[in-house]
């Protein structure tokens, strides 16, 4: 499987990773890191995954307070997918440059969101993320 959407503007293909790296750099205590939700990369603040991908669909976990402020923008717009009960968590489709540079936006948004409450410190790693993985 590739790891990116078709970009028919340049023809090329976009990576996800860079996608993840591009929204994490430069920030304190954000890292991108193995994901305990899906196989492949994922963005964490501290020890709390916040973004990862599957497939081409990005899931952003950016949290219920966030979620409901934005409720009925969210909901109209077609790249964004809500899901059933009060879940911290959407998902973004990405098609295109401009739905990347959308996706990216909501990304930073759930990093701050995030940050506040999420346990400081690195990813887990080895037996913890398996740990983690087997809850999930």
């Amino acid at each position: 499987m590739a790891l990116g959407w078709r970009d028919d503007h340049n023809g090329g293909v976009i990576d996800h990773l860079d996608v993840l790296e591009r929204c994490c750099d430069g920030l304190d205590g954000v890292a991108v890191s193995e994901g305990a939700f899906s196989p492949g990369p994922a963005i964490w603040v501290g020890r709390r995954e916040v973004a990862h991908f599957d497939d081409d669909t990005l899931d952003v976990r950016l949290t219920k307070q966030l979620i409901s402020e934005r409720r009925a923008e969210l909901r109209s717009d077609v790249r964004v997918a809500l899901r059933p009960g009060s879940s911290d968590w959407i998902d973004v489709t990405i098609a295109d440059e401009s739905d990347r540079s959308f996706a990216e936006g909501i990304v930073h948004q759930a990093i701050e969101g995030n940050r506040w409450t999420a346990t400081a410190g690195p990813p887990p790693t080895g037996a913890e993320l398996d740990r983690r993985r087997r809850f999930h």
